[in-house]
């Protein structure tokens, strides 16, 4: 008769290595023993040959506004739009559509569009220097990057099949995520920028967009200049309700309010 099938989803590990053997596998990555290279190219190994677990990359995903110049290989970016397409879509419909944008004249007009916007937006802030730090640092982040749009390594404009979903972007913005997650994981960093598109309809026209897609998002991408580190929160006790509204949590009022990041990341992270 043969021995019974495994179980989907745990692919045979750590079945027979007890409790240890499993947390010591959710602690240190992809596999026992350290994490396992996603991508083997030649040319990109040094970069991702040590790839942080997944609790790791979800704790210290920033969003990262200053780029180095170093362009970014196509070896990197397939991997990352190997993962957003992973991602659940609405009917399994996968709708998305992605371009990459390197051409530094579709940047430049972008970079026009971006600090159009972040003047608009910076008029409700008349003083940043007074603002809280982290406030401030989140400003002055945006506004850097609207300045230096045109520098970017790549922009990814996201696109998706219009007024095929009920809920416009539920079944593209999961795959961005996928993306955002991926690109930690192998080093880079990245936000959702939306200041850039501006004239939607002009960047339709520069890009042979068709009518029939709508454009969801644009995420410049690069090797970060500002470092990944952990992510700041409200506590999970404060945005879950047991039940029905309002009604508090009891296991989340007893956890730390950082969460438990110290489980997963280094003590000089944490």
């Amino acid at each position: 008769m043969g021995s019974a099938p495994r179980r989907a989803g745990h692919a045979g590990v750590g079945h027979s290595r007890g409790a240890a053997g499993r947390r010591r596998y959710r602690r240190r990555g992809d596999r026992p023993g350290g994490a396992r290279p996603l991508c083997r190219h030649p040319a990109t190994a040094p970069e991702v040959s040590t790839q942080p677990g997944f609790f790791h990359v979800v704790y210290t995903t920033r969003a990262l506004r200053r780029f180095r110049s170093d362009p970014v290989p196509d070896e990197v970016l397939f991997q990352l739009f190997d993962a957003a397409i992973r991602a659940p879509s609405g009917q399994n419909a996968q709708d998305w559509r992605f371009i990459i944008v390197r051409d530094r004249r579709v940047k430049e007009r972008m970079q026009e569009w971006a600090l159009q916007a972040w003047q608009r937006y910076a008029e409700r802030f008349p003083d940043i220097d007074s603002l809280p730090r982290s406030q401030r640092l989140s400003l002055r982040s945006v506004e850097h990057l609207a300045r230096n749009f045109s520098d970017v390594p790549v922009v990814v404009i996201v696109c998706g099949l219009r007024g095929r979903h009920t809920t416009p972007g539920g079944s593209i913005f999961p795959a961005v995520q996928n993306m955002l997650l991926a690109a930690r994981a192998l080093g880079l960093g990245g936000s959702i920028f939306n200041l850039a598109l501006g004239d939607r309809e002009t960047l339709r026209q520069l890009l042979g967009i068709p009518e029939s897609n709508e454009i969801f998002c644009a995420l410049p991408l690069g090797y970060p200049s500002d470092r990944h580190g952990p992510v700041r929160r409200k506590p999970v006790k404060d945005v879950v309700f047991e039940e029905r509204w309002g009604q508090r949590w009891a296991f989340a009022q007893a956890q730390p309010d950082e969460g438990w990041q110290a489980r997963w990341l280094p003590a000089e992270e944490g």
